[in-house]
């Protein structure tokens, strides 16, 4: 591999999905009702989320209020109606997975229509929450209310005096009690149980502790790995999934790649990243390791080459029509020294590509992959 190959940047958009493809898919979290899933947010491979680690109302309390902010689309409810479900997510708009919320909020809203309120926060000025909230890419995207609390007035209402809680972070209402938290991401699992009055807000109180115990040690492994204290991180998480729920077990094998990764212990990591290839968590896993290889250990030759079999086994099992895992694919065939595949995957992910965070990022690296691949193909001829 070159060295400009080694020393691509990544670019600022990419980076600001590392947290998003670190967890939902290098850790292969499935979603499950009531529990902290996927986690679409800031955290990184395999740490605990933090919109769950925050203070804040428990499923099954009350939801403190009033909430006041300015609306800029909308009007704010009471979050109060009765037989009226509601989505509160608080937010900031120039956050890469606060964007990534927002179809899955405006899907939902589209669906339920007046059975559901759907409401965003963002804690930016009210100027720079309008101009987002009318902007060409997004407006479209927006079919429910937005407003802006730029002196986190709500969010301090909810969350308590002083806190500054990770962001996004979404709340599920019913009845003004909250039945739900965690990450937007997870929005479609929940809500359509709780409008259609078939959620059962005992177990997901339940689930809600269980995962509060396994994100508390998910933070001691980041913790010790953090101090370099690698094989303790590995001996804790060992422990951590023996005891570990079903769909908390389908994080182990990721995190445990993560780990190894970043030990250095590449031999080992690629032996669990074989594993991972012959029984992914979801369809989308084995792209995920990729994307950790080509993050972590882009100069690596045998990594970068388990790393194209990962990819393209994720390309191949969702028929091509994923745009993020082919911005991986891409990635990596670039760093693997395949520009002229690199460019076309990326095209390819370009014209999928329904996000305009995604779609700004492959128009970016595509200023890198296609001068290259026609200068490779003038080379060869």
């Amino acid at each position: 591999m070159s060295d400009r190959l080694g020393r691509m940047p990544f670019y600022a958009s990419f980076r600001a999905f590392h947290a998003v493809l670190g967890v939902s898919i290098a850790a292969g979290l499935a979603t499950t009702t009531g529990a902290y899933p996927t986690r679409a947010s800031t955290v990184c491979l395999g740490a605990p989320s933090a919109a769950l680690l925050d203070s804040g109302p428990g499923i099954g309390d009350q939801l403190p209020g009033p909430i006041l902010a300015t609306a800029v689309r909308g009007h704010l409810p009471s979050f109060r109606e009765q037989g009226v479900t509601y989505v509160l997510v608080f937010m900031n708009s120039s956050d890469a997975p606060s964007r990534q919320a927002l179809p899955v909020m405006d899907g939902l809203a589209q669906r339920f229509g007046k059975k559901l309120g759907v409401v965003a926060i963002s804690d930016e000025p009210v100027s720079i929450v309008r101009e987002f909230a009318s902007s060409p890419d997004w407006a479209p995207k927006l079919g429910f209310v937005v407003a802006a609390d730029p002196l986190r007035n709500s969010l301090q209402t909810v969350f308590g005096q002083g806190s500054w809680p990770t962001l996004p972070a979404a709340f599920v209402v019913r009845g003004g009690m909250v039945q739900w938290r965690g990450a937007p991401a997870d929005l479609g699992d929940v809500v359509p149980e709780v409008v259609e009055e078939r959620w059962d807000l005992a177990a997901a109180k339940r689930a809600a502790e269980q995962q509060r115990l396994w994100e508390a040690q998910m933070a001691r492994i980041d913790d010790l790995e953090k101090g370099g204290r690698h094989d303790e991180a590995l001996r804790a998480l060992d422990s951590s999934c023996d005891s570990a729920l079903p769909a908390q077990k389908q994080m182990c094998a990721g995190r445990r790649f993560s780990l190894l990764i970043g030990a250095k212990r590449v031999p080992d990591a690629l032996q669990v990243g074989e594993e991972i290839l012959r029984a992914p968590a979801n369809l989308k896993q084995p792209a995920g390791i990729a994307w950790t290889i080509a993050n972590v250990i882009p100069g690596d030759r045998d990594a970068l080459a388990f790393a194209l079999r990962a990819a393209q086994q994720s390309d191949r099992a969702l028929k091509g029509r994923d745009p993020m895992v082919g911005a991986i694919l891409a990635r990596v065939q670039w760093l693997s020294g395949r520009r002229s595949e690199a460019a076309e995957t990326a095209r390819r992910a370009l014209a999928l590509a329904d996000s305009p965070d995604l779609r700004n990022a492959l128009r970016e690296d595509l200023r890198v992959y296609e001068p290259a691949a026609k200068g490779a193909a003038g080379a060869g001829k």
